[in-house]
């Protein structure tokens, strides 16, 4: 049965206009998303989930220095036409693969006013129509669906709302995210989602009214613009993204998604490593060496 049209989701907003400042010094020169996991670079592996979710338009807003991201997904650089020379296309297959697939178009943010404003500037593309957002920090290794395709089944499953993923954490990594609260009760979690009541951002553990936090993977119904339009400065000055959702939940009915699939915060280095690891497990080439190693190594 087709969807009704208000409910059709085609266009993906990725925020990577941050500076990667957890990172320095490697990120002084190279844009935290082009970091690799293995052989392909952490903004690939998102770009590659929007792909899979059946997404047709990626919106990637970026500030001055990330202008060579636009440039890792151009088909028709200089690398390629090198490459296709020498016969090694393979190299770069995937690359080419996404491009043909999804279309990515950039906007700027020109000042750093938060992530709220980030997704503000998307306005222009995106207006009118619901949207998925996902964040470039958190890779969802997922076996079946995409995180964000699952997000997408919910909203096309329940007739009203936006929804949000949600993965468990720790409690003590509570104070890193945003918190959804309520907890989910095991119906809930089996049942794959639950109307949510508010969000908290970046809890003290003890405060916190749950441990499932956001990964950032949202589908937005349009009037979350109209909200971050009339936002004001929250924390630390910025257009805070949670403040609009939880003005548009007093209005609007929210759903939680409990995401099925391995996170990996790669905007942390011990996640970022984490991420390097279980990726090379997986890989051919590389997994029967790498376990060896490792276990020589976690035998010391």
């Amino acid at each position: 049965m087709a969807l009704p049209s208000s409910r059709k989701v085609t266009k993906v907003v990725i925020p990577v206009a941050g500076m990667g400042t957890r990172f320095l010094p490697a990120t002084k020169a190279l844009p935290k998303e082009l970091l690799p996991v293995v052989s392909k670079p952490i903004i690939h592996h998102i770009i590659e989930e929007a792909v899979k979710a059946g997404l047709e338009t990626v919106v990637l807003v970026t500030s001055r220095p990330k202008v060579v991201i636009e440039d890792y997904f151009d088909p028709g650089d200089l690398t390629s036409y090198r490459l296709a020379e020498s016969h090694k296309e393979k190299l770069i297959e995937e690359v080419l693969y996404l491009s043909s697939k999804i279309d990515i178009v950039s906007i700027r943010q020109y000042k750093p006013m938060g992530l709220g404003h980030a997704i503000l500037r998307a306005k222009p593309i995106v207006e009118g129509q619901p949207f998925a957002v996902i964040l470039g920090d958190d890779i969802m290794k997922c076996s079946g669906p995409s995180a964000i395709h699952q997000c997408l089944n919910v909203f096309q499953e329940r007739g009203e709302g936006s929804v949000v993923g949600a993965v468990q954490v720790e409690r003590e990594a509570t104070r890193l995210y945003g918190v959804i609260d309520p907890a989910p009760s095991i119906e809930d979690i089996k049942k794959g989602s639950w109307r949510l009541k508010d969000f908290v951002e970046k809890p003290d553990p003890a405060e916190a009214p749950s441990e499932w936090a956001l990964p950032g993977r949202y589908v937005f119904e349009p009037e979350i613009l109209e909200e971050l339009q009339n936002a004001g400065p929250g924390k630390n000055g910025e257009i805070q993204l949670t403040d609009s959702m939880q003005k548009l939940q007093a209005r609007k009915p929210f759903w939680a998604c409990a995401l099925e699939g391995e996170r990996f915060d790669t905007g942390d280095r011990l996640g970022y490593i984490m991420a390097n690891v279980a990726y090379a497990l997986e890989e051919e080439s590389t997994h029967h060496a790498l376990r060896t190693w490792l276990s020589r190594q976690l035998a010391r």
